[in-house]
């Protein structure tokens, strides 16, 4: 006597999402630059804490120095943010150009 093995039948589910989402692609556009330790260390935090949400550091090919890029919609305010910055601590050194 051998015994039969029952197959399983497997039902192929719908995706739970059927929508793919859209990701928006923002133009970035260069505004200074700066070496990659002050982007790390200073830049970076002044940007974020002045409200600005979309930006990246663009590093050159040849070296550890880069461009500050920012998505064209929030140029205006990233430069604001980064020129009160320099109003408020004149003494420090410039951290990009």
């Amino acid at each position: 006597m051998a015994t039969q093995k029952k197959k399983k039948t497997v039902e192929a589910k719908a995706p739970v999402n059927e929508q793919k989402t859209k990701v928006e692609k923002h133009e970035m556009v260069s505004i200074y630059s700066t070496s990659y330790g002050w982007w790390r260390y200073f830049v970076k935090p002044i940007l974020v804490e002045g409200g600005v949400s979309k930006f990246r550091f663009v590093k050159d090919p040849d070296s550890y120095n880069g461009k500050i890029a920012v998505a064209k919609t929030e140029v205006d305010k990233a430069k604001k943010v980064l020129a009160e910055y320099q109003k408020k601590n004149p003494d420090t050194k410039t951290m990009w150009a």
